[in-house]
């Protein structure tokens, strides 16, 4: 067996290997009229994906047998997906709906939104219920209206995955002046998280705590935050971007659960790896228009990639557990950076002031 197994990881690292090939001549093709120094930085970033690649499809294989979720249903659980209408969030709420919970779509496009449930309803699930909030991640205008409406017309939530994002953009700044992956995948989540955090509130109890998912990336392990500039706008590199806006999220996860609890609120909070999942995330990047040659080989479906979110956000052997970061649905180390104290306090405080708020529970 143990053969077998390793006959297998084998032709997969070749075939990894091949596809590494490929992305670096494709680097080089693109940036030799670029400057030195920034073409050797850019290929430094794909080199350290490409590692961080490989560790996760081997980490994946080993650990498959642990990527499931058993849990009963969820009758009257209220949950909101940012990102709901596609990919993995998509299928985050088809697994929220199987467990007949009451689900929130919160999606840029509501229309998007509506045809999802439409394929739902048509797939055979008719348990749960759904519903489509306007949601816009790099507007932090739209991320007050949602979050106004939601209170409006619920007083309890009871979970919350922040899902939404995107990778491999080039550099834009959304309207409120931040670079769009720091935007979409942090700022709008924390701000979003402390506006929700009343009725995370009053959906918590004791023997059943809210909880708050903040979907990570393994990308967070090489990832670090740029205080002095943080939309790094003169030595622009998406990966970079990307990276610093991951390794936010896991560094909130863990200030943000300390936080609660010396409030003594029963809400929980979880950093999640999706996995490398074969999604329209990677548009941007140009070999993704081959990835149904490879990827079936190398990624993990929607399906499998949205399980350890949905383990984290309902299982029961999750409760009383935040602060951890998952992956196969199984706690797994970080970057230790997120853990530094230091680190923790300033962006907190940077956050808080990009956001305009003085305190991060100024609305309970």
């Amino acid at each position: 067996m143990h053969k077998i197994i390793f006959h297998l990881l084998r032709k997969r690292m070749l075939f990894v290997g091949f596809i590494c090939v490929m992305i670096a001549s494709y680097i080089i093709y693109r940036n030799f009229q670029q400057n030195l120094p920034f073409l050797i930085v850019h290929i430094s970033w794909t080199i350290r994906y490409i590692i961080l690649a490989i560790k996760d499809i081997i980490h994946d294989q080993i650990n498959a047998k642990h990527n499931r979720n058993d849990c009963l249903p969820q009758p009257g659980r209220i949950a909101i997906v940012t990102g709901g209408s596609r990919g993995i969030g998509l299928e985050v709420v088809k697994m929220f709906l199987e467990l007949d919970m009451e689900v929130i779509i919160a999606c840029r496009t509501p229309s998007a939104g509506e045809k999802a449930i439409l394929q739902i309803r048509e797939s055979g699930i008719n348990t749960g219920q759904a519903k489509v909030y306007k949601l816009d991640n790099a507007s932090l205008t739209s991320v007050k209206e949602f979050a106004a409406e939601i209170k409006r017309d619920y007083k309890q939530i009871h979970i919350l995955v922040n899902n939404a994002g995107i990778i491999g953009y080039p550099y834009q700044e959304t309207i409120d002046g931040f670079e769009q992956h720091w935007a979409v995948n942090y700022l709008s989540h924390f701000l979003l998280t402390a506006l929700l955090i009343p009725l995370l509130k009053a959906g918590g109890h004791p023997e059943k705590s809210s909880r708050i998912i903040n979907v990570s990336s393994c990308a967070h392990i090489i990832g670090k935050i740029n205080f002095t500039d943080i939309n790094n706008k003169n030595k622009y590199l998406s990966d970079s971007a990307y990276a610093q806006s991951k390794f936010a999220q896991v560094v909130f996860t863990n200030t943000l659960q300390e936080l609660l609890k010396e409030k003594k609120y029963y809400v929980q909070v979880y950093s999640v790896h999706p996995g490398i999942v074969l999604t329209d995330l990677f548009d941007q990047y140009y070999l993704w228009r081959y990835k149904q040659i490879f990827g079936q080989y190398l990624f993990k479906s929607p399906r499998q990639g949205a399980t350890s979110i949905v383990y984290a956000a309902v299982n029961k052997a999750m409760e009383n557990c935040g602060g951890i970061y998952i992956n196969n649905c199984r706690p797994t180390s970080v970057n230790p950076d997120a853990l530094n104290l230091s680190i923790q306090k300033k962006l907190l405080e940077l956050s808080l002031q990009q956001v305009q708020l003085n305190d991060f529970f100024q609305y309970v």
